[in-house]
């Protein structure tokens, strides 16, 4: 009898270690749309559809150029958790030194750039003409926070791989708390507008990445981070070779990623202004979703990452199977909670008549998405902390080809229902074929 009450404490034991991880990382993540709720809420309720509409486009561009280098994060993450399984503090202090160096260098980059990628954005999105100059003014102020933006990933990718939770909640909460409160302070008391949101968004990231290299100095201590900077192996060509292919690979899966949903973005505005306004709106739906099953997926990458470091086959299928029932659970209640709840938020989020008709008309395509798209989440956690980042990269182009296939025939048949329901079958097809691959992964632990 001693053997299925062992059974039962381990099992209620996994269960803390999995919520542990997921539980602050829910509150973190989901805290990040609720920023854009509030930025939704104070420019939405300004005169006309346009102010609304330029920062869903300023959204959306400053969130293809920073997660296109996600890989930052979620690059970091794999490879920490699994030299955490192993018990290797020099290998860790240097991954994430190597990680904040390569994410320096990208953020200069972007800045040099500056002119270049504004000149694209406005080919790639095609903004109406009345948007453009609110964009302008929004991309102007907002692309200096690329160094703060990437320095976090690396910083968040380091806590999410050693399970440091909490630590990454906070993390996240000072950037969401300092945005949300600054966009008010900036829209609401200041009259900014478009520049206010901007504006807080600057000051915020810088925030959080300050905030994140104390907690650095806090774990590793001042004396070793400076010590590891003038280490010459941190520097040796291979170290950063080894990242920048796993990076590679991760980069050009969220390249994809990320041009499938701008594509999104300006479908919608090809359609009229108020779909291009709504469909803003069902990208903070999206938003939503997505940050809170990402929480399971975190989980994933570092409880199965360190198992895999450890090349237990028997723990890495234990974990992926414990996360993934409770990732299905809240997908459910997400979809329940959109079902019930779902025009009550958009009828806060915007009191124009036309957005609102849309936004509502599309609603029912949203509700489904959790359930549809909660197998590619966790399968995205599950291949970086095995740091599968090639087959990420090839199941992510195989999905991307689907979507490029349906997204006009969908949109010019159903309008911004058709091209929503484009983006449910994307995922699907997402987590179709990481299915497929998956059983290679636990091979190679036999």
């Amino acid at each position: 009898m001693a053997e299925p009450q062992k059974t039962t404490i381990q099992s209620v034991s996994d269960n803390r270690r999995v919520w542990a991880i997921a539980g602050p990382a829910i509150i973190a993540n989901s805290s990040t749309p609720l920023v854009g709720l509030v930025d939704t809420w104070a420019i939405g309720h300004l005169p006309g559809a346009t102010y609304l509409a330029a920062v869903g486009v300023g959204a959306t561009v400053f969130s293809y150029i920073f997660w296109a280098f996600g890989f930052m994060r979620m690059s970091t993450t794999g490879l920490v958790a699994q030299a955490y399984g192993r018990r290797d503090t020099n290998g860790l202090l240097m991954i994430v030194m190597r990680s904040l160096v390569l994410g320096g260098l990208i953020a200069l980059s972007l800045l040099l750039l500056q002119s270049l990628l504004f000149a694209a954005s406005l080919t790639a999105l095609a903004p109406p003409q009345a948007v453009v100059a609110l964009y302008a003014d929004y991309f102007d102020i907002r692309i200096w926070s690329a160094p703060a933006v990437l320095f976090t990933y690396g910083i968040t990718g380091y806590l999410i791989g050693v399970a440091k939770a909490r630590a990454a909640l906070v993390l996240q909460l000072v950037l969401n708390i300092t945005n949300g409160g600054l966009n008010l302070l900036f829209v609401i008391g200041f009259g900014l507008g478009v520049k206010g949101i901007a504006l807080g968004s600057l000051i915020a990231e810088w925030t959080a990445a300050l905030a994140g290299i104390a907690m650095l100095v806090s774990h590793f201590g001042g004396a070793n981070l400076r010590r590891m900077l003038v280490d010459r192996a941190l520097w040796h060509i291979k170290g950063f070779t080894g990242l920048a292919q796993t990076n590679g690979y991760i980069f050009v899966r969220t390249l994809l990623l990320m041009t499938a949903l701008t594509l999104v973005t300006r479908e919608a505005g090809l359609i009229s202004e108020s779909a291009l306004a709504a469909s803003h709106i069902m990208t903070v739906f999206m938003l939503l979703i997505s940050l809170g099953l990402d929480a399971f997926a975190y989980a994933v990458e570092a409880l199965a990452g360190a198992a895999y470091g450890k090349k237990s086959q028997i723990e890495f299928k234990r974990w992926v199977t414990l996360t993934s029932k409770w990732a299905l659970l809240v997908a459910v209640i997400y979809s329940t909670f959109f079902y019930l709840f779902g025009s009550n938020v958009i009828a806060g989020l915007t009191d124009v008549t036309s957005v609102q008709s849309v936004a509502l008309g599309t609603l029912p395509i949203i509700v489904w998405l959790p359930l549809v798209s909660v197998a590619c989440y966790q399968f995205d956690g599950i291949f970086i902390g095995a740091t599968a980042a090639g087959a990420m990269m090839v199941t992510m182009f195989i999905s991307f080809l689907v979507f490029l296939a349906i997204i006009d025939p969908l949109t010019s048949a159903l309008g911004l229902k058709g091209l929503w329901l484009s983006v449910i079958i994307f995922s699907g097809c997402r987590g179709l074929t990481q299915w497929i691959y998956y059983p290679r992964i636990v091979k190679k632990l036999a």
